[in-house]
């Protein structure tokens, strides 16, 4: 919980339920509780704690803030210096004349004054109390076209892809992230302290490896591939059925069908973000098409099917896209015409199998 303004309004909670605020004082009280749900619930705790130690003369809060506020708002408000308007004649005796003003006793001024260093001390508790119980995170976000690597507190290393995002406490004591987008973990192993990233629907867990969470809010899948070491994948809703991915494996979780389902290979080119390298080996060009729609960002039209039935083997060092598809052109026989952001990629091709 965060309480905006603690020293100053834990001195204003302290002079109400004392019954010394003036109206200024309680209309700041009052605009300040409404303000914030966590301002409400501090003066809330605070008061009790008031009412445990001097409970006979503590000030009632209007539980009603909207009708308190309106109430000051129009000067009709309850307050130490407004009296109702149709209280009898005074007697005689008690005319302003003849009227007296008889101090509060020093033993009650004292209480009243203990009670409020009282209330002071146990705010500054709750306070120290509240910022503890609330580590301070760390987030770090990357833009379109931006990589960031990151040394985490337990020697671990992260590589954020672009359009990225991860949360972890500050201490990480234990190690927990949230993950949205893709990155590259090399995890330092821990028996005693597992390492467990949480990205929308799915949760993955290990000791210590090396492995790629693509996790993008907007796609149909997660995805897992491990280089080394073994990692356990789960939905989110049921970390318990996890499927285990030793080193070569990848795992998906199809979150339509809630589902995890195991590849008993690497993704091809997952991580290419990362190596900025592509490798083809005898792959369908329906799977080197998609490949490139990814890594590039872009949308690859085929016009004849035929060319999705060709095998392509290459590799592309810093790969360009108008390069490649230049290259795979010569060599499939088709050519590429461009419209805006997309490629059409227009005749040649293999044959079909009937």
């Amino acid at each position: 919980m965060h309480v905006k303004d603690f020293d100053q309004y834990s001195e204003l909670i302290a002079k109400f339920l004392a019954g010394e605020s003036s109206l200024s004082d309680k209309e700041a009280l009052f605009a300040w509780t409404q303000e914030d749900e966590a301002n409400r619930q501090f003066y809330e705790e605070i008061e009790q704690v008031w009412n445990m130690t001097n409970g006979a003369d503590a000030a009632p809060f209007d539980t009603d803030l909207d009708d308190a506020w309106a109430k000051i708002d129009r000067g009709t408000g309850p307050s130490a210096n407004q009296l109702p308007t149709n209280l009898p004649p005074l007697p005689e005796e008690l005319e302003p004349s003849s009227a007296r003003i008889v101090p509060l006793s020093k033993r009650i001024q004292y209480w009243r004054v203990a009670a409020a260093i009282l209330l002071l001390a146990v705010a500054g508790l709750w306070w120290t109390t509240q910022q503890t119980a609330a580590p301070s995170l760390v987030e770090i976000q990357t833009l379109s076209g931006e990589k960031k690597e990151i040394s985490l507190p337990d020697g671990s290393h992260v590589w954020l892809n672009e359009n990225s995002r991860l949360v972890y406490a500050e201490d990480f004591t234990i190690r927990n992230l949230n993950l949205e987008g893709e990155a590259f973990f090399a995890v330092e192993r821990m028996e005693e302290s597992p390492f467990t990233i949480s990205s929308g629907e799915a949760t993955t867990q290990v000791l210590g490896t090396s492995f790629n969470v693509r996790a993008y809010p907007l796609e149909e899948n997660i995805e897992v591939t491990v280089e080394t070491g073994k990692v356990a994948l789960a939905l989110a809703a049921n970390a318990e059925a996890a499927v285990e991915l030793p080193a070569g494996t990848s795992g998906i979780v199809i979150k339509k069908e809630e589902r995890v389902e195991r590849i008993e290979e690497k993704i091809s080119n997952a991580l290419a973000w990362k190596t900025l390298k592509l490798d083809f080996d005898d792959d369908p060009m329906e799977e080197v098409i998609s490949t490139l729609e990814r890594y590039f960002g872009t949308e690859i039209i085929v016009t004849d099917q035929r060319i999705n039935a060709c095998p392509y083997t290459s590799t592309f060092d810093q790969p360009d896209l108008d390069s490649i598809l230049d290259i795979i052109g010569a060599s499939v026989g088709f050519e590429v015409r461009k419209e805006g952001a997309k490629y059409f990629l227009e005749g040649g091709g293999c044959q079909l199998d009937n």
